[in-house]
């Protein structure tokens, strides 16, 4: 019985202290909670409180934090790389079509296919960055010699530029993201080339064309001064100036491929020498032989007849025999009158050195020029009778003399007297002579015949006959209507480029056995004569100059406009 009374007092005493304590954390708790004073306040009406037990550090109640929630967060998508492909432009994509690979050649898939030139530098651009090997090529030796090279950038060089070399490669490009392969074949075309060399020379005026391994549509040109020279889009090359400039062909598509080629432009020699003094047959016929070989094609020069000592009578011709409009320049009927040939020759040239301004105009006329037409006369005059061939024809003009001022033929004969329109043998000479003997009988001369058989087998629209001395015009003949008209016309226009004075009607124009009488009075051709220089024949060589000079423009309006 005692010991379970013990029992329950000391079961009593634990749940009294249990029950403590509680009141104890109660208390602590709402104190917490209340909005309770603090020292210094006044505390006069507020009720007595029992103090709560002080309670050591160690007996404090350990209290469990309540546990942090987590914000939920949404798991991002997975991102898929793009697609591994070439960007470049202008690149197709497509299988097969590997021209020119022989080693590694990619089969049972798809290509991008480029095209460059040996010149160029490729540079590919991927999607992904990427690995890059050359992969194929024409052979295995050419890859292992590096025809072609590709850096860690996808920057493709060719290394074989030779001329006419094309080179064929396939690229490998490998993803570093996703592993996968690609393929890109590149056909480098060939290096442009001249054809016909790197340096051109020609001359002022002149044209040449240059030659290329590509087509004219292909290329694209330019020229560092083009007052040195020019170029068309074909390839032709027209010297404007001397001097040297640069013209630069190009692949049109190209970075690189290009050619330069040096144009030097030189003053072009003249075959008719200026500077010659005395002009003589020889010099002619030389000169005449040396302008056909040049200008082949675009002129001819043919005998119309020999003279009494077997020289022949020159024509040159400039256009179309076939014209309906034909016009003749004649000079030096009269032997001392030689410096004429030498201004008509020379005129002749420059037309020919140009004639590429005036090739529409010579499809559709044709000028012929008889620069000499007495050539024993003019050797006469500028060397004497030791100049004549035939020991006949030698005595003869011996006996007569007055070689220095000679007009005649070999014969003694002024040709410009033996023509049928008003021969007369009234106040001439009766015999042969250096001067005025009209001939024993009209048209008795080779020489006159000759041109007569010209005339009538050439039907010329217009006679240019170029005589010395005066510096004047004949034209005023005695006829009337179309032809008079006609004749002062060409007269007024003439003069408007000499200044030469136009002559009234006078003896001169009156029918007198003239080679100009026969064909405006005879043949009912326009005629005029035009008397050049300024002082007495033979005209010193200080008057050629003034002479070509002022008569220049004339003679080229009448070859190429008239």
């Amino acid at each position: 019985m005692r010991h379970y009374v013990r029992q329950m007092l000391l079961l009593g005493l634990i749940v009294s202290l249990f029950v403590g304590e509680c009141n104890i954390a109660s208390a602590q708790g709402v104190a917490a909670k209340t909005n309770v004073k603090t020292v210094g306040e006044n505390t006069e009406d507020m009720p007595a409180q029992t103090a709560a037990p002080t309670l050591e550090p160690t007996e404090q109640p350990v209290v469990t934090p309540a546990p942090t929630r987590r914000p939920f967060v949404t798991p991002a998508p997975t991102v898929r790389p793009e697609k591994y492909e070439l960007t470049n432009k202008g690149a197709k994509y497509y299988a097969g079509g590997q021209k020119g690979i022989r080693y590694h050649k990619v089969k049972g898939k798809k290509v991008y296919h480029i095209v460059s030139y040996t010149t160029d530098t490729v540079r590919l651009s991927m999607s992904h960055k990427s690995a890059f090997s050359v992969y194929g090529g024409g052979s295995k030796k050419e890859v292992s010699k590096k025809f072609v090279t590709v850096s860690s950038s996808g920057t493709v060089k060719c290394r074989r530029r030779g001329r006419g070399e094309k080179v064929y490669t396939v690229v490998q490009a490998k993803s570093i993201v996703t592993g996968e392969l690609q393929y890109i074949y590149i056909y480098f075309k060939k290096k442009l080339t001249c054809t016909s060399g790197k340096k051109l020379k020609l001359y002022e005026k002149h044209s040449a064309g240059l030659k290329f391994d590509y087509s004219w549509k292909d290329l694209k040109f330019t020229v560092g001064n083009t007052k040195k020279a020019k170029i068309s889009k074909k390839g032709k090359v027209s010297g404007v100036r001397r001097g040297v400039t640069y013209i630069t062909a190009k692949v049109r598509d190209s970075e690189k491929n290009q050619v330069k080629i040096k144009v030097e432009v030189r003053e072009e020699p003249w075959i008719v020498n200026k500077k010659d003094r005395v002009y003589n047959y020889q010099d002619m016929t030389n000169d005449l032989y040396q302008l056909r070989r040049k200008y082949a094609g675009k002129m001819a020069v043919f005998s119309i007849g020999k003279s009494w000592d077997g020289r022949n009578i020159w024509c040159l011709r400039i256009g179309n025999p076939n014209a309906s409009k034909r016009l003749v320049i004649d000079a030096a009927i009269h032997a001392r009158e030689w410096k004429n040939s030498q201004v008509v020759m020379k005129q002749a040239e420059e037309i020919l050195r140009d004639y590429s301004s005036y090739r529409t105009r010579f499809r559709n006329a044709c000028v012929y020029i008889i620069p000499m037409a007495n050539p024993d006369g003019v050797t006469l005059a500028q060397y004497g009778y030791r100049a004549i061939r035939s020991k006949k024809l030698q005595k003869k003009c011996k006996k007569i003399g007055h070689f220095s001022i000679w007009k005649n033929n070999a014969r003694g004969v002024n040709l410009n007297y033996n023509f049928p329109s008003g021969f007369s043998k009234k106040r001439k000479a009766k015999k042969p002579d250096h001067n005025s003997y009209p001939g024993k009988k009209r048209c008795s001369e080779k020489e006159t015949k000759a041109l007569m058989k010209f005339i009538n087998q050439v039907h010329p629209h217009t006679v240019l006959n170029i005589h010395s001395t005066g510096s004047v015009i004949y034209w005023d003949f005695n006829v009337g209507g179309s032809l008079h008209q006609k004749l002062y016309n060409l007269a007024a226009k003439l003069r408007s480029y000499n200044h030469y004075r136009m002559m009234p009607k006078g003896p001169s124009t009156n029918a007198a056995g003239g080679f100009g009488d026969w064909l405006v009075y005879g043949k009912g051709i326009p005629s005029i004569t035009v008397e050049t220089g300024t002082v007495r024949c033979p005209l010193p060589h200080s008057q050629f100059s003034s002479i070509y000079k002022r008569n220049n423009e004339m003679f080229t309006w009448f070859m190429t406009r008239y």
